[in-house]
């Protein structure tokens, strides 16, 4: 199950890789090129394909072939802390490898596509009940000898600052709405494409740097975001988001 997590995962971000580096509208690979070149099942990377259709990152027209597709309209929220969230939280490491960047990730981080990464693939768990697959990428040159079974019990940020001395001071998230595939639905104790949330976040350091970009998949009917808004009118509008 840990290796098709690794190869999904490895999949969806070359194909967002693909997705970001080209303009709406250009062809990508075939499924059978992609299958190849990333030495994956036509399945595996078939519900990847799946998943970024859905998402609208990807077009399949029949007969045709894939294309890049609009990114998705997003509304920024603002807030200056986040809390964890109640209840008694653990992991359960699935895998861990010191990779490079890529393209996804090395443009998340700002950096090369050689770039060393450390990318930690976790279940994380609710009193015991699971509520979260996340995909942790930190530059490896940050972290040196991390042990990566000390996460299982810790908080991963209070380690980062503990050990390595790097304090994580303002991150950017995303959220959007996905259906759970069949691994996501194995591990989370969920029938195939039930609703989930799909958290995606580049944090920096007290120095500024992006140092983490971490993908989590969150169960639908067991997590629910709530943001705390500020409503006093600034100086000057922002555009009208209604």
């Amino acid at each position: 199950m840990a290796g098709s997590v690794r190869k999904r995962d490895r999949a969806r971000e070359y194909l967002l890789g693909l997705v970001e580096s080209r303009p709406v509208g250009e062809a990508i690979p075939s499924e059978r090129q992609l299958s190849a070149e990333l030495d994956i099942s036509r399945p595996t990377l078939r519900a990847v394909v799946d998943d970024l259709v859905r998402d609208g990152r990807l077009v399949r027209e029949h007969g045709r072939g894939m294309f890049v597709g609009s990114a998705k309209v997003a509304q920024q929220i603002t807030g200056t802390h986040a809390a964890t969230a109640p209840g008694t939280w653990t992991s359960r490491v699935l895998s861990h490898a010191t990779i490079q960047a890529g393209t996804l990730i090395g443009n998340r981080l700002r950096v090369t596509p050689t770039t060393p990464v450390l990318r930690i693939a976790r279940q994380r768990l609710v009193n015991g009940d699971p509520i979260c697959l996340e995909t942790i990428h930190v530059l490896q040159e940050l972290v040196p000898d991390f042990d990566v079974q000390v996460i299982e019990q810790n908080s991963f940020y209070t380690l980062l600052e503990e050990r390595y001395g790097v304090i994580p001071t303002d991150a950017e998230e995303t959220h959007a709405a996905a259906a759970a595939d069949a691994i996501e639905s194995a591990l989370l104790g969920l029938p195939l494409d039930a609703p989930i949330l799909i958290l995606e976040r580049t944090t920096r350091d007290q120095n500024g740097r992006r140092f983490e970009f971490t993908r989590a998949a969150y169960r639908g009917d067991r997590y629910q975001v709530t943001t705390h808004l500020g409503l006093t009118k600034p100086t000057a509008d922002p555009p009208n988001a209604e």
